[in-house]
């Protein structure tokens, strides 16, 4: 099964997670959503300290730009209300419209989100895992 990478994972593996290297080498169909590269510059270009934004750059330039990345759909759209909203009433998770349309694009692609917010996705009914769980941060930190 492939995987969508979220933006929390590639904010671990910007900061140093000395996992994420490994694990992305590791895992098989590496891919993510064009609505995760947007929500991780946004958060990048709005540090403000410079050094930090242009490591932020650096890293997007060099892990992120290169992967196969998921377009939204117009159907996309309505599939993530659905979700988002069905997991809010349900009282199981609060993910937001990003999460819910992530969510969308990788039940329509069939895919598995890598992820550390794992609640929302799975009250979504969405495949999800985090594959830094259980491992240790000891990277450099922003």
């Amino acid at each position: 099964m492939p995987w969508i990478i979220d933006t929390d994972i590639f904010i671990e593996g910007k900061r140093g997670h000395v996992s994420f290297v490994e694990w992305l080498k590791s895992a098989d169909g590496i891919a993510t959503a064009d609505v995760v590269r947007g929500e991780f510059l946004i958060g990048v270009h709005a540090v403000p300290d410079e050094t930090v934004r242009r490591r932020g750059v650096q890293f997007y330039s060099e892990r992120i730009a290169g992967l196969t990345s998921f377009s939204s759909e117009p159907l996309d759209y309505a599939k993530a209300a659905a979700l988002a909203g069905d997991a809010r009433r349900s009282g199981k998770g609060k993910p937001g419209l990003i999460d819910g349309l992530i969510a969308a694009i990788a039940t329509r692609t069939g895919a598995k989100v890598a992820t550390q917010n794992t609640k929302d996705f799975e009250a979504m009914g969405c495949p999800c895992a985090n594959p830094l769980q259980g491992k240790d941060r000891s990277g450099v930190s922003d």
